[in-house]
């Protein structure tokens, strides 16, 4: 199969695009002229219909399946993007797993502050070798933390910011060693975010945690995948090693 020539198509490849944060920024990276590769686990349905209704919009995107926590499984992703394309542009950590409420007491490591790790941290650093070679100069690396990593944590929530705050150094770790190649890695902290991430969480606390915070209501995937997008994009072009924010305000 013949490449594409690097100036023929900018590529993105989002991990965990198939719903929340993730198929929001396809839709956005898809829409300022990308192809999307969009990365998907077990969630083929929903990839598929992602796929679909960028297409219809006349846009460029395919489903691509591995498990980022699966070291060959992310080699054959990366593979079949380097068969057809010479560079990617944008690559996006946005994989992840429900949270599950539990008190740092109670916590056990290898049920639940493992699988954190797995998908946020060695997800990853999977992603990143296997994507190495084809991050040119200019090409974008974009993390999705949390704002809760820099305000103060939300009870029950240890597992996860164990996890973020793991993945926080090692995106930091990223775009020092990759800044003298000229890819720029940044971090994006939302605050809660209404997406199925928070589908253990009863409703009646998620009600409180959208009447604590300054806007009254919890963030859309939508605006946390324009900041993404921004910064991924041109508008981003200057930044490189920083954490952008976004949380409506909330210092809590």
């Amino acid at each position: 199969m013949v490449k594409l020539t690097v100036n023929s198509s900018k590529t993105c490849l989002i991990t965990g695009a198939s719903r929340g944060i993730g198929a929001a920024t396809a839709r956005r990276m898809a829409g300022a002229g990308y192809h999307v590769f969009i990365n998907y686990r077990t969630n083929h349905a929903d990839a598929a219909a992602l796929v679909r209704g960028i297409r219809e919009n006349g846009e460029s995107a395919e489903a691509i399946c591995a498990d980022v926590t699966d070291k060959e499984s992310v080699r054959a992703m990366f593979e079949s993007v380097s068969a057809r394309y010479e560079k990617l542009d944008v690559l996006v950590h946005n994989a992840a797993i429900p949270l599950v409420p539990q008190r740092v007491l109670d916590l056990d490591w290898a049920r639940d502050v493992q699988p954190q790790i797995e998908v946020n941290v060695a997800g990853f650093l999977n992603v990143v070798q296997a994507a190495n070679r084809l991050l040119a100069s200019d090409s974008g690396i974009i993390v999705l933390l949390t704002d809760a990593l820099f305000h103060t944590p939300p009870v029950q929530m240890g597992a996860y910011l164990a996890a973020k705050g793991a993945l926080w150094g090692l995106a930091r770790a990223v775009a020092k060693e990759l800044r003298n190649r000229g890819v720029r890695v940044n971090t994006v902290s939302p605050s809660m975010v209404d997406t199925e991430l928070l589908g253990n969480y009863p409703e009646r606390a998620r009600e409180i945690f959208a009447q604590d915070h300054p806007l009254g209501r919890l963030a859309t995937a939508d605006e946390v995948a324009a900041v993404v997008t921004a910064i991924a994009t041109e508008a981003g072009s200057y930044l490189n090693g920083t954490n952008i924010i976004v949380n409506g305000g909330s210092e809590t």
